[in-house]
């Protein structure tokens, strides 16, 4: 499942993984912020903290990765230079999230990993939005 909240006018998204998450949904969410964006709840130039909470199980492999990024430096590409802090799970989720760090360097986006949701927000340079909600 995936959750996501806009904080700061549409500068800053928050999005929870939790429970079991397919690649679909990653594709989904992916389209929820091109989307958001041309409709201007999401400003160009956004910041987002992706964070991982209760995790069962992520299905997504490597090709997921590969059409993740041609859609954002395809469709995506509109809402120009954006970073996104990625707070670290399981291995494979951090595999993955290596994977797009990487590949993300090569399109000119800026992805960093983190230990805890605290960094992630000093990344981006954000208080955090919802000291309740995001611990």
């Amino acid at each position: 499942m995936i959750e996501r909240n806009v904080y700061n006018k549409g500068q800053l998204i928050v999005t929870r993984l939790s429970g079991k998450v397919h690649g679909q949904e990653i594709f989904d969410h992916l389209f929820w912020l091109i989307d958001s964006h041309n409709i201007g709840e999401v400003k160009s130039n956004y910041d987002q903290v992706v964070y991982a909470e209760d995790i069962e199980s992520i299905t997504i492999d490597e090709a997921d990765v590969h059409r993740i990024m041609e859609v954002s430096t395809g469709l995506g590409q509109a809402r120009g230079r954006f970073r996104t802090a990625i707070v670290g799970v399981e291995p494979f989720g951090v595999k993955l999230a290596q994977l797009y760090q990487s590949l993300s360097q090569d399109a000119e986006r800026e992805v960093e990993l983190c230990d805890d949701l605290a960094s992630a927000f000093a990344w981006l340079r954000y208080e955090n939005p919802d000291p309740e909600k995001y611990r």
